[in-house]
């Protein structure tokens, strides 16, 4: 298929145990206790904006079935009142959605951002920078059935190769344009 890929991912066994990062230790809770925090929310879902080597992005595309079909997003989704903690969620979905075990949990990409669903319910939905232990992308063809690794300008430019790909929502977009720049400051202040 050129540069876009889909493979079918085999029932998963638990994330492998990873690193996070003392800024994120607000996210060490269980679910249930960050609503109970946070009456203002109903639930919550996390996203994991991966880098590859080359410094490209993985992105994935939506099944046909599902909704928001076709689509474009990075790897995420709901977390569960039996995930250990909100980053044990970001383990858990990226492996789930991608095949990929999470090494690190950097940092926070951007800010909460409140979702309102269903009437009057509302999510909050966090995205952080996670590095990986392979880049072996399985994907769940019930959820997903293709991704791609893109260059910030092809995040841009909604296109790969010959693969034209549009995002779930504006918003995802745009959190796409802030994990590269913070991957780039983060970069800069490595060297």
């Amino acid at each position: 298929m050129g540069d876009i890929e889909a493979i079918s991912g085999l029932a998963p066994p638990a994330p492998t145990p990873f690193t996070s990062s003392p800024s994120l230790d607000a996210f060490k809770i269980p679910l249930k206790t960050y609503l109970q925090e946070h009456p203002e929310f109903n639930s919550v879902a996390v996203a994991a904006f991966v880098f590859n080597e080359d410094g490209k992005l993985l992105i994935v595309q939506r099944a046909a079935h599902d909704s928001f079909p076709l689509l474009w997003e990075v790897p995420g989704g709901a977390c569960d009142y039996e995930d250990e903690s909100l980053l044990h969620a970001v383990a858990r979905e990226l492996w789930e959605e991608s095949g990929l075990r999470a090494k690190s949990i950097i940092t926070l990409v951007g800010e909460g951002m409140a979702i309102p669903y269903r009437g009057n319910r509302c999510m909050c939905k966090y995205s952080f920078l996670t590095e990986v232990e392979q880049y072996d992308v399985k994907l769940d063809p019930n959820e997903h059935q293709a991704f791609l690794w893109v260059t910030e300008e092809e995040a841009k430019a909604g296109r790969c190769g010959d693969v034209d790909f549009k995002y779930t929502t504006k918003d995802q977009r745009l959190a796409v344009f802030e994990a590269f720049k913070l991957r780039d400051s983060r970069q800069a202040r490595a060297d």
